[in-house]
């Protein structure tokens, strides 16, 4: 009986060991550069129509308003100012290599390009990401 204990200990240590391997500390999303959460901000936002992506990569003030504006329409509309069918999106200019490594926020330049009832669109946004929660995430986004 008293032999059980440690096999037991030595197994729960070995299962948590193998989880935090397999998992990594921080996730995936952790690891995701700026510029790659903010392309697929707007890939979400224009191709993939997909609020729930949105959602993931939006800060607690963005993720108000797309609580608030609840469809992809009215996302685009009001947060984008700019409604496409779909898009064509090229990250253009990035802060700089200091403050993405340090989690500072950070400005991301993306080319929008698209089709809007027939007629073509091309446009810039800039996309201020913020270090929240252990991931870069959407803070802010205005026209250049």
């Amino acid at each position: 009986m008293t032999n059980l204990l440690p096999v037991k200990a030595i197994t729960l240590l070995a299962t948590l060991l193998l989880t935090f391997t397999l998992t990594g500390c921080g996730g995936a999303d952790s690891k995701k550069l700026p510029e790659d959460v903010a392309e697929e901000f707007i890939n979400a936002v224009y191709n993939t129509k997909d609020i729930s992506v949105i959602k993931q990569h939006s800060s607690d003030k963005v993720l108000d308003l797309i609580e608030h504006y609840r469809t992809v329409k009215m996302i685009q509309r009001h947060l984008m100012d700019l409604t496409l069918d779909s898009a064509k999106i090229q990250v253009t200019d990035v802060g700089g290599d200091f403050f993405r490594k340090s989690k500072k926020d950070n400005k991301v330049e993306i080319h929008i390009r698209g089709d809007f009832q027939g007629n073509k669109k091309a446009d810039d946004r800039f996309i201020l990401m913020t270090w929240q929660d252990g991931r870069w995430k959407v803070k802010k986004v205005t026209k250049s």
